[in-house]
Parts: C-alpha cells; sequence; structure tokens
C-alpha cells in the first residue's frame, strides 16, 4: 500500500497554479504539444503561402507550430484524423487545449472542403494541404484551424466547432483579391523534425 502525503496550500498559491494553467499572454510560450500514453506527441505545425495570382510571385509567408486541442487529442486516438477542413477566421481569442469551438463572423470566416491526408508512416505524419482561390473581398486571417470533417463547412451561423488544433496568427494577415492562399498544414505522433 502506498502512503500519500496530503499538504494544504494557501489561497495564493492555489490562485498562482490556477494562473499557470489558464491561457493568456503570459503563456504563450507553453508547450504546444500533447503527451500521449507511452510518452509519443503530437505536434503539428502550419505553412501558409500568399501568391499574386497574375505573376505567381510570393507575396508573403508564414510558418508556425499550432495547439493541438484535447479534442484533437482524443479525434487523433479514435481515428487519426483521416479527414479534416482546413478554416480560417478573423478572431483573435487567445488558443486554448481545452476549447474546442469559436465564435466566427460568417462574412470573414471560410473552410476548405474535405481533405484527405498524404502521409508518412515512419513517424506518422499526416498533411492535408489545400489552395484558397482570391476571395472576392480582402480577407482578414486571425486564427487557423484544422476541423473535424463532419459533412458540412458552413460555419455561418453557429461559429467554427470540433477544432482539432489551431493557432493565432500574430500580426494577422491579409488575403487580397489578386492572391490565392496554398496552406500545408503537418500533424505527427512524433516530433516533427
Amino acid at each position: 500500500m502506498n502512503d500519500y502525503k496530503i499538504e494544504e496550500i494557501s489561497a495564493e498559491s492555489a490562485a498562482a497554479l490556477i494562473k499557470r494553467f489558464t491561457s493568456g499572454p503570459e503563456n504563450r510560450a507553453a508547450r504546444r504539444s500533447l503527451v500521449l500514453p507511452g510518452g509519443l506527441e503530437i505536434v503539428g505545425e502550419f505553412s501558409l503561402v500568399a501568391r499574386d495570382v497574375e505573376s505567381g510571385a510570393v507575396a508573403w509567408e508564414h510558418a508556425e507550430k499550432n495547439l493541438i486541442t484535447d479534442y484533437g487529442r482524443r479525434n487523433w486516438m479514435e481515428n487519426r484524423w483521416h479527414q479534416t477542413t482546413i478554416a480560417f477566421a478573423p478572431s483573435l481569442e487567445t488558443p486554448q487545449f481545452n476549447r474546442y469551438s469559436l465564435p466566427s463572423d460568417s462574412t470573414q470566416t471560410f473552410s476548405s472542403a474535405a481533405l484527405s491526408p498524404g502521409v508518412t508512416l515512419s513517424t506518422h505524419t499526416k498533411a492535408f494541404s489545400t489552395t484558397f482561390t482570391t476571395p472576392a473581398s480582402n480577407r482578414t486571417l486571425g486564427t487557423i484551424i484544422l476541423g473535424r470533417y463532419t459533412g458540412s463547412t458552413q460555419y455561418a451561423n453557429m461559429g467554427i466547432d470540433q477544432i482539432l488544433a489551431f493557432a493565432l496568427l500574430t500580426p494577422p494577415k491579409v488575403q487580397t483579391t489578386i492572391q490565392t492562399l496554398e496552406v500545408t498544414y503537418r500533424v505527427s505522433m512524433n516530433p516533427i523534425s
């Protein structure tokens, strides 16, 4: 039988401990992966390339690691993300791993059709890629989202839900009416090198 030592802590210590586990500007450098049973991690990264539609020249690029949500971790364990969507929202809300929905503005939120991944078996890496065509009006890209495909990609009234992974684009990016947007989203059960 194991003996456990229980120790009371002060209200100030409890508040400091709770603050460590909440999201906020001070926690942006926190772990961006989730550890699975057995010590494996789910990690992800994405890259964005906006190109001038006529010349093909790169207007801007952005690459970053993302935050895997707890919902994404559970979904990975169940079905390994066999079909997803890539979406963008103008939202600048701080990512939280326990969050799997995000309010959205239907005039600026947009999503890909269902995407099936390319798979690298040696690292169990899945890559989801798509290219968004030029928009009718400039789009603000505040948050990138990898979401579970549920048969619908419309977020007009309910916001974005079933978020597997997402990241804040700081500062926000803009896709103009003369730019296409190439997106590659990679997720691995082992660290991506």
